[in-house]
């Protein structure tokens, strides 16, 4: 989904950055506020990485590439602000060093995949859960919150598929955004399905490791056990015993 330099319109890229700067700039705000999750951001922003280095070229000139986003899974792992933060640095760390995006479109680029990618997944996943909480009068198991999470992940890649069109629409030749709008939005729909599947898989996964956890913890507590923290060099373990 990055789009490279020289397609989109100067008067484009000047509005696309601008919002994508106040997006940010809210985002580092907001997180002030919030509970911020260094390590694990850290750790996301390296799968996202990866992620995105599996382009796949969608024959549009060599402008434009599909491929896993993350910006939902993100959102969950570390909360919509920081996720947004992760990705900006993310795409930031791909135009300017490895070449992947334009760095004139970086505005675009973040709004596409991080405002789309990372809040319309937060939004979306969050409003699945409060409408099932509504719905069964209780608060969602597991099994809800992957449902969630998949759901979350195929609309955010269907948003920012969206996006990423408007932005040709608006600042591409006509022709182009023609065959983006084309070519573009089927492959984008057929990776949203991949997408939500690994977000929907890799939630479960970290559902279990979290539940099994937890009930190793109870046992031992009822076994009059407990828990203690083990120093280890890079940061602290907890072990039974």
């Amino acid at each position: 989904m990055h789009i490279q330099s020289g397609v989109l319109d100067p008067g484009v890229l000047i509005v696309t950055g601008a919002a994508a700067v106040g997006a940010v700039t809210y985002a580092g705000v907001a997180l002030r506020r919030g509970e911020r999750r260094w390590g694990l951001a850290a750790a996301g922003a390296g799968a996202v990485l990866v992620a995105h280095l599996l382009d796949v070229p969608l024959g549009i000139g060599g402008t434009l590439t599909a491929h896993v986003i993350g910006g939902t899974l993100l959102a969950i792992a570390v909360g919509p602000w920081l996720g947004l933060l992760t990705m900006a640095g993310v795409l930031g760390f791909e135009a300017l060093v490895l070449g992947d995006g334009g760095v004139s479109a970086l505005g675009a680029n973040v709004l596409v995949m991080g405002v789309a990618g990372v809040l319309v997944g937060w939004l979306v996943y969050r409003g699945v859960l409060r409408a099932v909480a509504r719905w069964r009068g209780e608060l969602p198991g597991d099994r809800w919150i992957v449902l969630a999470s998949g759901v979350a992940a195929w609309v955010s890649v269907v948003a920012s598929s969206l996006v990423l069109w408007g932005v040709y629409a608006a600042g591409a030749p006509a022709q182009l955004a023609a065959r983006a709008w084309s070519v573009s939005i089927p492959h984008h729909l057929a990776w949203a399905v991949l997408e939500a599947a690994a977000t929907a898989a890799i939630v479960a996964v970290g559902l279990a490791v979290a539940g099994h956890r937890a009930r190793a913890l109870a046992h031992a507590d009822t076994m009059g056990v407990g828990h203690r923290h083990v120093r280890v060099v890079d940061g602290e373990l907890e072990a039974l015993g």
